[in-house]
């Protein structure tokens, strides 16, 4: 009898239930092989899972006793997140250090609860604060009608997500622009910003808003390219901009655009932000979920005459660099994408133009990086440039090799 209680201890530990008499297999871990297929090393480099992929395997696990243990027996911060708000989660994110051609092993186990979670502050954010009342409400979930920029009571245009070195935000409007908010001090902000009063726009001791953007799309914002120019969500029957996910690995907007009038049809569109914590790239996905197929999206970086534009076709990648911030000082904006879903480099009055192909049912997805030299008082010298839009380039393109056990 005694055998048989330790040999039940040691099945469970293994991850096999002793059910009736009989032997039943129940998951406690997933192990996942990363492996970098390039020769160069990746620093902070983001891993995202679908989580269907995992959670096959963990049936009947509650989700809290799980832990990420790295090969070197340390406890990693890790999320799971739930992209489409359906009550199922799609993916696990995390992030690693791994060297050139380097293959590293995680478990994500059930099986090490009695080890600590990481904690520490959160290393993403997102705020959307809008005047309602007279009074800046936060709003996790803004779901309303399509508005243009004279009817919006938003604090600071729109929605804003952030890591410690960087902030971006999306102008809720017709513009559709993305615009920076560079740090002088890493940390958080937009929740301050939101409930503080104070105009986004000026310097202060932490940072500004450093980009003008004007009737452009920013860096990185886009439309739908019709009759050679940029088509703006003037049209719009509505849309939702919600908060995903916040958290020590990532921070994930989702908006969604419905009824997006282009003329001859009116299509449904889905975009999300992400930023990783330690990062300085918001990584964007855009997918069409109703119209007629394929259409040519539109997005760049806005023209300042005191910017030089580069486009490198090898790479997909397009850059500005000059004193174009607001303070007439260097700012550095680049666009990655993968060479595949660009039609054509092209300019309007207001934008250096990227058009890539967007079909329905093949997601798209571009970087959008940014460096202000008041970050550090510095310039990146055009070496540093040169390896971090690299890196980038190999981020999209080069992407690390999952296998799951």
């Amino acid at each position: 009898m005694k055998s048989s209680h330790l040999l039940k201890k040691r099945l469970f530990a293994l991850g096999v239930a002793v059910i009736g008499g009989g032997i039943t297999l129940v998951a406690q871990e997933v192990r996942i092989s990363v492996e970098n297929p390039s020769n160069t090393a990746r620093r902070n480099e983001p891993v995202a899972i679908a989580w269907g992929d995992v959670g096959q395997r963990l049936k009947g696990v509650s989700l809290d006793k799980l832990r990420l243990i790295d090969d070197r027996q340390r406890s990693c911060a890790f999320q799971i997140d739930d992209l489409d708000r359906d009550g199922t989660f799609d993916e696990l994110a995390f992030t690693l250090d791994i060297g050139p051609k380097q293959t590293r092993q995680f478990i994500l186990t059930a099986n090490a609860d009695t080890l600590p979670l990481p904690t520490g502050p959160f290393r993403t954010d997102i705020a959307n604060y809008k005047r309602i009342g007279g009074k800046p409400t936060p709003l996790d979930d803004d779901d309303g009608p399509g508005l243009l920029r004279s009817e919006s009571q938003y604090v600071f245009d729109g929605i804003g997500w952030e890591s410690e070195l960087i902030g971006y935000r999306l102008y809720l409007d017709e513009r559709n622009a993305v615009d920076i908010q560079a740090k002088r001090i890493p940390g958080l902000h937009w929740k301050y910003i939101g409930t503080s009063a104070v105009n986004y726009q000026l310097d202060a001791y932490w940072g500004m808003d450093v980009l003008h953007v004007g009737a452009a799309l920013g860096v990185g914002g886009m439309g739908f390219w019709l009759n050679d120019s940029v088509a703006h969500p003037y049209k719009l029957d509505r849309r939702r901009a919600r908060v995903i996910a916040r958290g020590p690995v990532r921070a994930v907007v989702r908006v969604d655009y419905y009824g997006w009038d282009l003329g001859s049809e009116k299509v449904d569109l889905t975009s999300f932000f992400l930023i990783y914590g330690g990062d300085r790239t918001t990584e964007h996905r855009i997918a069409l979920q109703v119209g007629k197929t394929p259409k040519t999206l539109a997005t760049g970086i806005v023209q300042h005459l005191n910017a030089q534009a580069r486009w490198n076709s090898s790479q997909a990648t397009l850059l500005t660099l000059g004193a174009q911030s607001r303070t007439n000082d260097s700012l550095l904006m680049a666009l990655t994408f993968s060479p595949s879903s660009v039609l054509k480099k092209t300019e309007d009055d207001s934008n250096h133009l990227v058009l890539l192909r967007l079909e329905h049912g093949k997601p798209l997805v571009y970087y959008i990086s940014a460096y202000w030299q008041g970050e550090s008082g510095r310039m990146w010298n055009e070496e540093r440039i040169r390896r971090f839009l690299e890196n980038r380039s190999r981020r999209l393109n080069e992407p690390l090799s999952l296998q799951l056990n």
